[in-house]
């Protein structure tokens, strides 16, 4: 078996980029509508929206679609920064702390 080949069955790990911001966007589902809130940073402006489109309409069904972004890492990688994350979160808590 070749390197190439084995590279193929490596296991990955996907994980939600710590750092990144979320996207939220809604869309309303009654029929014809064809209202959309456009992606923001925070729910809160989404459901605000939502709310006011409900209120001059009476459309109550929405789909939310919530986007973050994903990091892909062979899976004992991501372990091990993952490992770190929690490592250097504990360190800044307890200097928090302690000061």
């Amino acid at each position: 078996m070749s390197s190439e080949s084995a590279a193929r069955f490596e296991r990955y790990s996907v994980a939600t980029l710590p750092d990144a911001a979320f996207r939220v966007s809604a869309t309303c589902t009654n029929g014809a509508c064809h209202y959309v809130v456009l992606p923001t940073a925070t729910t809160d402006e989404v459901s605000q929206a939502m709310r006011e489109h409900t209120a001059r309409t009476g459309h109550a069904m929405f789909s939310r679609t919530i986007q973050d972004t994903a990091v892909v890492a062979p899976a004992d990688q991501a372990e091990r920064a993952e490992r770190a994350e929690r490592a250097e979160r504990a360190e800044r808590a307890e200097a928090e702390g302690t000061e």
